[in-house]
């Protein structure tokens, strides 16, 4: 009987076998987390786009009205990687008067609340001169982890800047 137990402790024949069955476990929780910040540097990355194409897009106007911006939204939630998801859309025209910024028209689609208050100072607009002004887009977005699974939900925002590209400020009709 000791014989038997000396040659089983002995014995090298499954050591691999164990040395996968500890290490699998570790290689496909780092596969299934790299393809999670993938996923959510992809859907990141896809608001960042969508806000300057938005932007853009309105800095080659001279006005828009309501039905602008309800297609203009349209757009932005399909350059999403997921137009399901809930999204946000603010779209502001500021101009810089007398040193001060001031806000000469605000537009604001989708779900509003995942934005957050639009502050108007030098620390969030970018440098302008005075009597100029730009047109300042706002885009947010929620995002679920691993969203089959049911992981945590957190909310993207990002926003862009551009100036108007014919006229001093595009009008809102």
């Amino acid at each position: 009987m000791i014989r038997i137990l000396k040659e089983f402790l002995k014995s090298r024949s499954g050591a691999s076998a164990i040395e996968f069955s500890f290490v699998a476990p570790v290689m496909i929780f780092f596969f299934i987390a790299s393809v999670a910040v993938f996923d959510m540097f992809r859907t990141y990355q896809n608001i960042v786009e969508a806000n300057g194409v938005v932007a853009d897009v309105i800095s080659r106007q001279t006005s828009i009205d309501a039905t602008f911006v309800s297609n203009i939204y349209g757009v932005f939630t399909n350059l999403q990687q997921n137009s399901m998801a809930p999204s946000a859309l603010r779209i502001s025209s500021i101009k810089k008067t007398g040193g001060v910024y001031k806000l000469d028209w605000k537009k604001e689609s989708g779900t509003v609340s995942l934005l957050k208050a639009q502050v108007l100072d030098s620390s969030t607009l970018p440098q302008i001169t005075d009597g100029d002004s730009v047109i300042y887009v706002e885009g947010a977005t929620t995002y679920t982890m691993l969203s089959s699974l049911g992981f945590g939900q957190m909310t993207f925002a990002e926003r862009a800047f551009t100036r108007p590209r014919f006229i001093s400020a595009v009008a809102f009709n």
